[in-house]
């Protein structure tokens, strides 16, 4: 995420709930992560340890853990520039053509995102009343964790077509060269 000085209250705004945005993701994958590896772990133990096949429950929890840790991960990606991109359109254009075009192609995104959020909302009424057999959790658990990412991911890339709108194409965020395909 980078924070130019450019756009005033609105640019430190956006800049201000993606931190915050940012700090609920790496918290939220910080615990999924660790209780899914020390479960797993725990249930390896058992399983050569002991007769028994290890506790069940454990990777029914795994399976309510794993979209939250999925949803964080993208909101996360797309904060960072990491998110799936094809920025080739850019040199085509002059810098006012680019900043269109950027701002365009988030505000695309960051609506895509939003609708996907709307159907999960249905979809999360629908499936509530189902529980899980072994921990008795509604089945919309893992619903919500959608619901949380396509959120997050529309306010991150609404976010940056603030800023690319505001401040050009140079406030497009870029993962670190370490972390590029290409």
């Amino acid at each position: 995420m980078k924070t130019l000085s450019a756009g005033g209250p609105f640019v430190a705004a956006a800049d201000g709930v993606d931190r915050v945005l940012g700090a609920i993701c790496r918290a939220v994958l910080l615990v999924t992560l660790s209780l899914m590896l020390v479960g797993l772990g725990v249930n390896v133990v058992i399983r050569y340890a002991a007769t028994q096949g290890g506790i069940d429950w454990i990777n029914e929890a795994t399976e309510f853990l794993f979209p939250w840790a999925i949803a964080a991960g993208i909101v996360l990606a797309v904060q960072r520039g990491a998110h799936i991109a094809v920025d080739v359109l850019f040199g085509f254009f002059g810098p006012r053509g680019a900043r269109v075009l950027g701002t365009a192609i988030h505000l695309l995104v960051a609506v895509a995102y939003l609708l996907l959020l709307k159907v999960t909302i249905g979809l999360i009424e629908i499936v509530s009343i189902e529980m899980s057999p072994l921990l008795g959790i509604s089945r919309s658990w893992a619903y919500w964790a959608l619901a949380f990412g396509a959120g997050g991911a529309a306010f991150a890339n609404a976010a940056i077509a603030l800023r690319v709108a505001l401040n050009g194409i140079s406030a497009l965020p870029a993962a670190p060269a370490e972390e590029s395909v290409t």
